[in-house]
C-alpha cells in the first residue's frame, strides 16, 4: 500500500457508522457494524481490549473530554493537571492499520503501549500529552507519523523507528525528553533524515 493509499483511509467516524454502531458494554466502546472501526468510547474502564479485526481507531476516541474532569461545571476552564483521560492500558489487535487524530490525546496515565505489526498510520496528535509514556517502538510497517503525534510526551526518553517510515510531521516529537533513538538496520539514512536536526544528532 502506497503512502497516498494510506492517507485516503478515513479516520473520522462517519454519521452513518455512528447511527448503526455496535456497543460493547464491557469495554464501554462502540464499533462500526463491520467491526473494522472503533468509533467511540464513553467513561471507559482503565484497561481496554480492542476487538480483533479492528482496522481503524477513529479520531479522538480515547482523548480527554471535559466531562471526565471531577466537579467540572459546563463552560468552566479545566486546569492542565486535571486534563487526564481515564485510560491506563490498551491492547491493540494485529489487524490495526490506522490510529486517528488525537486518538489518545491526554491519556496521561498510559505509561506504555505496544503498537502492532501491520500498523501503517499514526495520526496528528495521536499521543499528544501522554506524559507518562517513557518508550515507544514504531513498527517497521509504519509509513506516516502525523504532526504533533507525540507532542508534550514530557517523559518520552527513548524510541525506535521502523524501516518503512516515509513521513514525520511537524512537531511530532516536540517537548519530549528523547535521549535515545534507535534507527532501523535498513533505510537507516533515509529514516534519519526525516527527523528534525536536533534529534538526528542522537539517532543511532
Amino acid at each position: 500500500m502506497t503512502l497516498q493509499d494510506i492517507l485516503e483511509v478515513p479516520t473520522a467516524a462517519s454519521q452513518s457508522a455512528l447511527e448503526n454502531d455496535v456497543w460493547d458494554d464491557d469495554e464501554r466502546c462502540s464499533y462500526s457494524a463491520s467491526g473494522e472501526y472503533l468509533l467511540d468510547a464513553e467513561t471507559f474502564p482503565s484497561e481496554v481490549h480492542v476487538h480483533p479485526g479492528t482496522r481503524v481507531i477513529c479520531d479522538g476516541v480515547f482523548a480527554f473530554q471535559d466531562y471526565m474532569a471531577m466537579d467540572c461545571r459546563p463552560g468552566q476552564s479545566i486546569p492542565l493537571e486535571e486534563r487526564d483521560s481515564f485510560l491506563e492500558k490498551i491492547h491493540l489487535p494485529d489487524s490495526l492499520t490506522h490510529i486517528g487524530e488525537s486518538a489518545f490525546q491526554e491519556c496521561g496515565q498510559m505509561e506504555r503501549i505496544r503498537l502492532p505489526k501491520g500498523l501503517l498510520y499514526i495520526g496528528p496528535y495521536a499521543f499528544c500529552d501522554c506524559w507518562q509514556m517513557e518508550h515507544i517502538a514504531i513498527p517497521s510497517t509504519v509509513k506516516y507519523i502525523g504532526d504533533g503525534a507525540f507532542l508534550g510526551c514530557i517523559n518520552l526518553y527513548s524510541m525506535s523507528l521502523g524501516q518503512d517510515l516515509e513521513y514525520i510531521g511537524k512537531d511530532a516529537f516536540k517537548d519530549t525528553d528523547l535521549h535515545e533513538i534507535k534507527l532501523p538496520a535498513k533505510n537507516t539514512e533515509r529514516v534519519k533524515a526525516l527527523l528534525p536536526k536536533r534529534l538526528q544528532k542522537i539517532a543511532k
